[in-house]
């Protein structure tokens, strides 16, 4: 299944479902578990992979008449999957329910920083081919809102837990570049007066993870994240060069994109 198929959305709501919501199973009586953290706050930072379903390029180069008047260009790719890095901070507060279960509710923000690329097809009967290879360079900011259910073992300095959130995401692409690979135009770059671009998308993420106590007021944690960010425009300055056609303005859809992410982090309670 792509990661564009709408058919991951349901996947996604059943994971943030499980983690915001506790089974019958949880109200099993572990006891001597980790007291509840109260206030806290945490560092993290790490890194994954990220990809995008789909991205289409569209506008308009305005040719002459005697070389076919102007041509519409919507073209069509797939990202690849590539690296990137993230630092975030967490403040939350967490609270007792029994002996089997602490849940808890924060608010979070973090960077999200790599690159997207992808080479996008236009069909059209004036060319036999006609592709693009774009590079993305992508620094995003992500807020978000989180419930988290931690369960206390036997083991007072071990404490799994699980979580999901929703908020937004600020998608900054800074230097875009567009090259028209087939027919090939070297020294082109079909977003030149215009390579900045932002736009805000909705996020979710689902998470699980472990912390490991270090004295009374202090842990350490390692978990797995998935991010979901929802489709975002982004619009780029027309192609301005003396030796090419004028164009429009530049539309670049980013269809929803993924991100599985391995973090770690250190955390105070208050």
């Amino acid at each position: 299944m792509s990661l564009g198929d709408q058919s991951c959305k349901p996947g996604l709501a059943g994971i943030l479902l499980l983690a915001l919501c506790s089974t019958g199973a949880l109200a099993a009586d572990v006891g001597g578990g980790a007291p509840a953290r109260g206030t806290y706050v945490g560092v993290f930072g790490g890194g994954g992979v990220g990809s995008t379903g789909s991205i289409t390029q569209s506008g308009t180069a305005f040719f002459i008449e005697a070389e076919g008047g102007p041509l519409s260009v919507h073209a069509n790719g797939r990202s690849d999957s590539s690296g990137v890095g993230l630092v975030g901070l967490q403040v939350g507060h967490e609270w007792s329910y029994g002996s089997s279960l602490m849940p808890a509710l924060e608010v979070e923000g973090f960077y999200l920083a790599g690159k997207q690329r992808a080479t996008l097809n236009n069909p059209t009967d004036r060319l036999s081919e006609h592709t693009f290879d774009d590079t993305f360079p992508m620094n995003n900011a992500v807020l978000l809102a989180n419930v988290v259910l931690s369960f206390p073992t036997s083991y007072q300095s071990v404490t799994p837990y699980i979580g999901g959130g929703i908020g937004a995401a600020r998608i900054s692409i800074k230097g875009a570049d567009s090259t028209q690979t087939s027919p090939l135009e070297l020294g082109i770059n079909h977003f030149n007066s215009g390579a900045d671009s932002s736009s805000w998308g909705f996020a979710a993420q689902a998470k699980a993870g472990v912390r490991v106590a270090l004295g009374s007021n202090a842990y350490v944690f390692a978990e797995y994240r998935y991010l979901f960010v929802d489709t975002t425009d982004q619009t780029f300055g027309p192609t301005v060069y003396p030796t090419h056609a004028a164009t429009t303005n530049w539309t670049v859809r980013f269809s929803d994109m993924s991100h599985q992410l391995a973090v770690g982090g250190i955390g105070f309670r208050f």
